[in-house]
């Protein structure tokens, strides 16, 4: 994923989620506040529903003070008074009531209480006339509850009885009653009541008012009317869950599926028992407001989203814009000695970032063409340095090898010298020696470095190669009394193709190494296998001084060894190790080196299978990492100019050298070590011409690496395959199928340009 997406969904994200965030926190708590009121509406519309029966039962309130308030209640209730003034009175009573209180049809019964709770006088409504008359039917009877805490004086206001529910009764206006009490003051302030009058209503119009309403007792039973109608069954099947609603006896939203009841409980009946009045609930409007809130929140946050996604889109192209120039800018910078100017608007922290990045590059322009112009220098210099030693190395060897023929002569001379001038013909002709080996180090380090030295490759026997040399060094070994051992394993592949004698001169040194700095033990001279990408590993191994790990690397330095005693104590030039390492790099292989201070030391040559002649193996010489001068003008078509390339080569030496090829012929060069790499490089450019990548690429390798890039490239991308010569195979399919050309290490800038041009014209075609 490019940095560009990188930014945009990290900013998206940013403002996305903090926003989802909310919306899923909140919008179930709107939506179940948006319900809560909703139920509250309903039930207030249901108990408006009843609140005929409130204004009713106040208007009753009302009737029953006026009647306690009667101007005779003595004379009413009979105390101290004759018959006959008792019958007129309650005559008169009778009379008046029918004046006031004749069309008042739901009250059906009036009755007085004296102070002891007797029943002293009441009156029926005819059913037939309507009037008020005396009757000897026998009258409701009064809570006795009610009744004393009235007549002890502790309530002076009216009291509501209990619901009673009499389904037998015969009259219908008997069926469900309620009872008003009010207490009938004394003439004595301060005195209790002398009696309690009450009024008997009348409640079945508002049971039968509304078909829709439900009434059901707290056992769940519906309730029966006496002419048979009513709903029959039980609530608590028809609405499960509703018997722990009742239990709780609270307003209750009944609820199942897209059913919905709201349940109130209306009125105590007079044995203790509730009775419950139910509605079903239309919650369309419910569902329509919800779903328009659902919507209009799904609007909003889709502008916001919209918005937030059109700010972290600019906000990106901007980050993107200052990442490009300063990418291309540092590129530019690393890769040329020619200064960058980076402008950029803004905040003065981004001004102040450009000016400090444009000061940078010019410093950076400035020393890299001033090292390049020293490089220059140093690497004419060491040119100068290997001619002269080599031309010196080979001067000095014609006079000194006078010098050791003459001693050996002297030295081996029987008569005419005496014996301490022999002596000293041998001192003589041993330093000769030294010297001697010395210049041919010296000799073979100046060709290395000057490119001189040549390989002659062919097969060698390994075992072959291994008994010579301890046929050659085993008197070595007999003179310090040391053992020598061969040892061969049967894995380690039988033959290779190399140079025979630059292999022997590197086994020799590290012999000559083990036998000088070992005093007891042995040596083992052995052949194994080696890991890919070699194929066979010589090591001697000695049981010396060893070497401590601090100075592993200072030993394969020019002139160096493990410390100024050694040399002292046991005498050596220190190339001897450089030669070998430099050796080594020529043919292909390196060397390893396994030790520890007073535990020995194992030195160790792998190589390839095959060595290939390849100049850019070499080990540079000091400063001469920039192309040779014959590489930089090689001629290439102009129409490579400003093509692009991505070269995937982890070998820094082959990176180099390639680099330096394309980027003389005006190309535009990419970068990559790996697959997610390159990967990345594809996102960011629009197009590329080639794709330059190693055979032998880690990891997954070169035809997994083509078939992933393949799903990326263009179809006008071209890509050429690294190989070497030992490694190309007809039947490799990846390289002949994956790839459209490849190219053979080492190449030079004619065989590169060559490739190039003919899959330029192979595209044409």
């Amino acid at each position: 994923m490019s940095l560009r997406m990188r930014i945009l969904l990290f900013l998206f994200l940013f403002g996305l989620v903090p926003l989802m965030l909310a919306v899923v926190i909140n919008l179930p708590l709107v939506l179940e506040r948006v319900d809560l009121f909703y139920r509250h509406a309903f039930l207030q519309n249901l108990r408006a529903d009843f609140s005929d029966l409130d204004q009713h039962l106040a208007s009753r309130d009302a009737s029953v003070r006026l009647l306690a308030r009667l101007p005779e209640p003595g004379a009413l209730m009979g105390n101290d008074q004759e018959q006959q003034s008792i019958d007129l009175a309650r005559a008169r009573y009778t009379e008046w009531i029918n004046r006031i209180l004749g069309e008042e049809l739901d009250i059906t019964e009036i009755l007085f209480v004296d102070e002891f709770g007797v029943v002293r006088f009441w009156l029926e409504r005819n059913t037939q006339s309507g009037e008020w008359e005396p009757t000897l039917n026998q009258p409701r009877a009064v809570s006795v509850d009610q009744l004393a805490m009235l007549l002890s004086g502790r309530i002076s206001s009216v009291v509501l009885s209990p619901l009673r529910i009499d389904l037998g009764a015969e009259d219908p206006a008997r069926v469900f009653t309620l009872q008003l009490l009010s207490p009938i003051a004394s003439a004595v302030p301060d005195d209790p009541p002398i009696g309690v009058v009450a009024i008997t209503l009348d409640i079945a119009g508002l049971v039968r008012r509304d078909p829709r309403t439900l009434w059901v007792h707290d056992d769940g039973a519906y309730l029966q009317l006496p002419d048979g109608s009513g709903r029959s069954g039980n609530a608590f099947d028809d609405y499960p869950g509703l018997h722990d609603d009742f239990q709780a006896n609270r307003v209750a939203l009944w609820e199942k599926g897209d059913r919905r009841a709201i349940w109130v409980p209306m009125f105590r009946t007079v044995d203790g028992r509730t009775l419950w009045v139910g509605r079903p609930v239309d919650d369309e409007p419910l569902q329509v407001f919800r779903t328009e809130i659902v919507f209009r929140v799904l609007l909003i946050v889709l502008a916001l989203v919209i918005f937030q996604f059109v700010v972290a889109r600019w906000i990106t192209r901007r980050a993107e814009r200052i990442g490009h120039d300063l990418t291309q800018g540092v590129q530019k910078t690393l890769e040329s000695d020619q200064p960058v100017v980076f402008d950029w608007s803004g905040s003065p922290e981004l001004r102040q970032l450009a000016g400090d990045l444009t000061r940078l590059s010019r410093t950076h322009a400035s020393q890299t063409r001033n090292l390049r112009a020293h490089a220059r220098e140093l690497e004419a210099t060491n040119r100068y340095k290997s001619q002269f030693l080599a031309n010196v190395s080979h001067e000095l060897r014609t006079p000194l090898n006078s010098i050791l023929l003459l001693s050996k002569l002297l030295a081996g001379k029987g008569e005419g010298i005496n014996e301490e001038s022999r002596q000293q013909a041998g001192v003589i002709h041993k330093a000769g020696c030294d010297l001697k080996a010395l210049i041919d180090n010296i000799l073979d380090l100046s060709r290395i470095e000057a490119g001189r030295l040549e390989l002659h490759i062919e097969e060698v026997d390994i075992a072959e190669l291994l008994e010579d040399l301890k046929s050659l060094m085993q008197p070595q070994f007999d003179a310090k009394q040391l053992s020598f051992e061969v040892r061969v394993d049967p894995s380690a592949p039988a033959r290779i193709v190399t140079d025979v004698d630059k292999v022997r001169q590197v086994l020799k040194n590290f012999l000559a190494n083990a036998v000088k700095f070992t005093e007891r033990g042995g040596v083992t001279l052995s052949a194994a296998s080696a890991r890919s990408p070699y194929a066979l590993a010589l090591s001697v191994r000695d049981t010396g001084v060893g070497i401590p790990r601090a100075k592993q690397e200072v030993v394969f330095e020019a002139f160096q060894q493990a410390d100024g005693s050694t040399s002292r104590r046991y005498g050596g030039t220190g190339l001897g190790l450089t030669i070998s390492r430099q050796l080594a790099e020529l043919l292909g292989g390196e060397i390893r080196l396994v030790s520890a201070a007073g535990e020995g030391a194992e030195f160790a040559l792998v190589l390839p299978s095959k060595c290939v002649p390849d100049d850019e193996r070499r080990t540079p010489a000091p400063f001469s990492r920039l192309p040779e001068p014959e590489e930089q003008s090689a001629p290439a078509p102009a129409r490579l100019a400003g093509l692009q390339v991505l070269l995937m080569e982890p070998d820094v030496h082959r990176q180099l050298r390639l680099s330096g090829m394309l980027r003389d012929w005006g190309m535009q060069l990419r970068l990559a070590d790996d697959l997610e790499e390159a990967l990345e490089t594809l996102e960011e450019l629009e197009r590329v011409d080639f794709l330059v990548v190693d055979a032998f690429m880690p990891g997954d390798g070169a035809c997994v690496t083509i078939q992933k890039l393949r799903e990326k490239l263009g179809p006008d991308t071209r890509v050429i395959s690294l190989v070497s010569a030992e490694s190309q195979d007809p039947d490799n399919t990846c390289m002949t199928e994956g790839a459209d050309d490849s190219v053979t290490m080492p190449c030079d800038a004619k065989t590169l340009s060559e490739t190039l041009m003919r899959c330029i014209q192979e595209g044409a075609d």
